[in-house]
């Protein structure tokens, strides 16, 4: 599956062919993404900003503005009102702040002295490498098939005085035909033969489509992980599990109307059950579930068995 699932990489799509299709789907929409009024207007905003443009050409987040919109302060001023409401208020977005906040602390308790942690897919690879704990782990792996995010997370890695990140680029279902561009080949090769200790995947499944595919990107992580070796795992459930009693009706429907006009790619949806029943399937065994207060993004922690 070798191709950017995240966001479309084509540096040369244009942005007025993007808001016109953004436009068409406004046309077509349902009642379910709110009033067309509220919808053009948001376009129209939401154009103005660098992450609106970049969302409306590539339909999602690249690394650097998975960094930027996950380090986002709600409390900070904001130029631009849509962009504020997206990454304010948007219960998926909010749901996506307060998951990197439970990885950090579970990988905190889990990457130590001697620890082998390998992210999948990496990005800047701020999941390992901002930990407290980063410089005394054995080696920090990355595997990403974005050359931009891997250059990011070598310039993450340097910034941070780390000299035991290696990365590597390579699809996530085939690490084993990955490239090593940072770092020890031997040292990546090692890893991945069942060597590592802690593997850390923050949501690449929430762009497949097919369960089939999940089950065995999670059969490839089992793959790379020792026996009793930890998995830490996130998800998007089903909206029907979500808990949006907080949330106005309004704003609901115009976060929604928001993923309609950027055509987003994180759209694939599985319940707590599917995804602990995938991992199971992949020889991991679920010891808990932590969950964003809103339950839309929780955190799944398995054993390698």
């Amino acid at each position: 599956m070798a191709e950017l699932l995240s966001h479309k990489g084509n540096p040369n799509d244009d942005l007025a062919d993007a808001v016109a299709a953004a436009r068409a789907r406004i046309e077509a929409a349902g009642p379910q993404y709110g009033g067309r009024e509220q919808l053009l207007a948001d376009l129209e905003v939401w154009q103005r900003c660098d992450l609106g443009r970049w969302m409306l050409v590539h339909g999602g987040w690249n690394a650097s503005w998975t960094r930027y919109c996950v380090g986002y302060d709600p409390a900070a001023p904001s130029a631009n009102t849509v962009e504020h409401f997206f990454l304010s208020q948007s219960p998926a977005v909010v749901a996506t702040r307060q998951r990197s906040r439970i990885f950090a602390e579970v990988l905190g308790d889990l990457v130590g002295p001697g620890t082998v942690a390998m992210s999948v897919p990496c990005g800047l690879m701020d999941a390992l490498i901002r930990l407290p704990s980063a410089a005394a782990a054995e080696v920090l792996i990355g595997l990403d098939l974005d050359a931009e995010a891997l250059a990011g997370a070598a310039g993450n890695a340097a910034e941070s005085g780390l000299g035991n990140v290696c990365l590597a680029r390579g699809d996530a279902w085939e690490p084993q035909s990955a490239q090593v561009v940072t770092g020890d080949p031997a040292v990546y090769a090692r890893g991945i033969a069942g060597g590592v200790d802690v593997l850390t995947s923050n949501g690449l499944n929430i762009y497949v489509t097919d369960d089939a595919d999940v089950v065995e990107l999670y059969r490839g992580y089992r793959r790379v992980l020792r026996r009793g070796g930890t998995a830490v795992i996130s998800a998007v459930t089903t909206q029907d599990e979500w808990d949006l009693s907080d949330v106005p009706k309004a704003d609901s429907r115009r976060a929604l109307g928001l993923t309609l006009i950027n055509n987003v790619q994180w759209t694939n949806y599985r319940s707590v059950d599917l995804t602990s029943a995938q991992l199971t399937a992949a020889g991991f065994e679920v010891t808990e579930v932590r969950f964003d207060e809103r339950r839309i993004f929780p955190t799944f922690i398995a054993t390698a068995v």
